[in-house]
This record gives C-alpha cells, structure tokens and sequence, in this order.
C-alpha cells in the first residue's frame, strides 16, 4: 500500500508542476507571455536584396512593439526561388518564434510546380508589408517615347521585341503573357539570374526592354539611362508616379510583387494577434518608411485575411498563365 501511495503522490506531483509550467508561461487570462526569447525572421533570398531590406528594416523596428522587450533576428536561407527557406518556415514548431518574408515567386509561383514541399496556403499569413509595381522600360535613345509607340511596333513585328527579366517563369514573365494575351502581341523573354544582370543586359543593347519590379529599375530611370513605358502594377510610387498604368490605358492587366510575413500554420490566435499588430506598428514607424522611400516604394498594408485571399488570389491567376503556357498541366 506504501508503494501505491508514493507512485500516486509522484504521479500527482509531477502533474502540478507541469501545472505550475504552464502557469509560468501564461498570464492570469490564460495567454500565453510570448514572446519570452528572440524571435527569427527567415528571408529566403540572398543578403542585400529588395526583400532583404524591407526584413530587415522591420526587424529593426518591431522590437519596440513586441511585449517582453524581445528581438527579431533575420537569417538569410536563400535558395530554389524561396523554396528552401520557405519550407524551413512551414517545417518550425508553430509557436510564433519562426517566421519568414514572402514573395509573389515564392508563394503564388513556385508551388504550382510539383518539386516544391508547399501549397501556397500552407502558412499563416501575418501582414502583407508591400505591393511593389512592375515596369516596361526601354533605353533612353529607344526608338519608343511612348507606351502607345511601343504597342504599335510590337503589333506590326510580332516576336520581334525582346526583353530580360530577372527570372524564369516569374512574376514578370507572367505579366507580360497577360498583357500580350489581352493586347494580342508577341514577344520573346530572354530569363536572367537577378535583376543586375537583366539591367546589364538592356542597357548593353543586348535586349529592347525590360520587364521588373520598379525598385530595380529606379537608379537607372533616375540617371536618365533608360525610360518607363507603362506601369503594369496597381500604384504609382516615386520615380515612377508620372509613369501610366496598364489600366489607365483600357488594358485590365494588374501584376504586383508582393511581400508579406508568414509563420508556420497552427500558431496559436493570440500569437498572430501579437505578431500582427507588433509589425503593422514597425510598418508605420517613420525610419521604416523612410527606408522604404529609398528604394523606391511604400509601405502596403493588409491583415492576416486579406493578405492571405490576396496569396490565394495571386496563385490562381498565376496558375490559369502557366498552364495556358504549357508549363503545368
């Protein structure tokens, strides 16, 4: 009888203090105290780059917003358009402690192809932080002043044109199908590896024009080197706010880069309602804006739903292009 009263006083003992771990851990409503250590914040991009930047300049500023006096620490794991540091986010504990920094490639791109571990909702959409715009540019001394020009060429030279883009099968090829769909053209994509060689490439004359996201575009229209044609997004930013839209042209194209921060789905409600008003208070901090305006763009707000219907929206219409492409069945 001994034996059984010391193995139920064990056993009830070692409930209470699981117990009483618990209660360290939460707070007298019953949430939890996250965060209680440093939180990582995966770009899975190289170092230095747009994306990069805006993780960074968050990081920075999100800690004064985060309870406990906690700190976010960006790692890079780039690799396979986003996929390899993706998957380690989808892969983490769903605590709230390991997060990561999204793309229009990465999330509304990549998982159409069967290599990729993840679904485009396989995350927990936390704050969609920007909404870059794409644009056509040319070089200065091109032949085509305007837009309007530009489209009559390439009607009366079908395949003619050519034009680099920073990867295969991006965002920006894909915009270009959609306007050469709606539009009835057809031009020929010459694929770089990044932004810098796409550029090298235009203004060596080894390609008339270029399709990319305005921020990479925005030191060489500020030196006068090559011209906007058309705005293929939906905002006008900086640089190229005197710049039309697609749309302000009758053509219903509308392609955005976005970027976005996500965790690992499962988290707990109160831990995304943390993170989520943590980074929209980072978002609004004027240093943050103001890094932002340097390269060119503006801070894009959407909570944890629209960012993720914009996600889901995103990867459907990107779908619909590859596969009257060929590229997916």
């Amino acid at each position: 009888m001994k034996k059984i009263g010391l193995v139920v006083a064990l056993i009830i003992s070692l409930i209470l203090g699981a117990c009483s771990q618990q209660t360290q851990s939460s707070d007298k409503s019953g949430k939890s105290d996250f965060p209680n250590k440093s939180i990582e914040l995966v770009v899975p991009y190289a170092a230095g780059g747009s994306t990069d930047t805006i993780a960074r300049s968050l990081a920075n500023a999100v800690s004064k917003h985060l309870p406990n006096n906690q700190t976010v620490v960006v790692v890079n794991k780039e690799g396979a358009s986003g996929t390899i540091g993706l998957s380690e986010v989808m892969r983490a504990k769903p605590d709230g402690y390991t997060l990561g920094i999204t793309t229009t490639t990465a999330t509304s791109i990549q998982p159409h192809f069967e290599e990729t571990p993840f679904e485009h909702d396989s995350f927990q959409a936390i704050i969609r932080t920007s909404a870059v715009p794409q644009v056509l540019v040319v070089k200065e001394d091109a032949i085509w002043k305007t837009f309007e020009e530009w489209l009559e060429y390439v009607k009366r030279n079908p395949g003619k044109f050519t034009y680099s883009i920073p990867v295969k099968a991006g965002s920006q090829f894909m915009a270009m199908e959609a306007l050469a769909k709606e539009t009835g053209i057809e031009v020929k994509a010459v694929p770089f590896d990044g932004a810098a060689p796409a550029t090298t490439a235009l203004l060596g004359g080894h390609v008339d024009g270029m399709l990319v996201q305005s921020v990479d575009a925005r030191a060489q229209v500020e030196s006068g080197t090559v011209r906007e044609l058309v705005n293929v997004g939906s905002n006008k930013v900086g640089a190229n706010e005197d710049t039309p839209l697609l749309t302000e042209k009758g053509i219903d194209v509308v392609f955005d880069i976005y970027s976005g921060i996500l965790a690992p789905k499962g988290i707990p409600q109160d831990v995304r309602d943390t993170l989520h008003e943590a980074f929209k208070k980072a978002l609004e901090e004027p240093e943050v804006i103001e890094q932002f305006a340097k390269m060119g763009i503006e801070p894009t707000y959407a909570g944890p739903e629209d960012f993720q219907k914009e996600i889901t929206n995103s990867f459907e219409v990107h779908g619909e292009i590859m596969k009257d492409l060929g590229l997916i069945k």
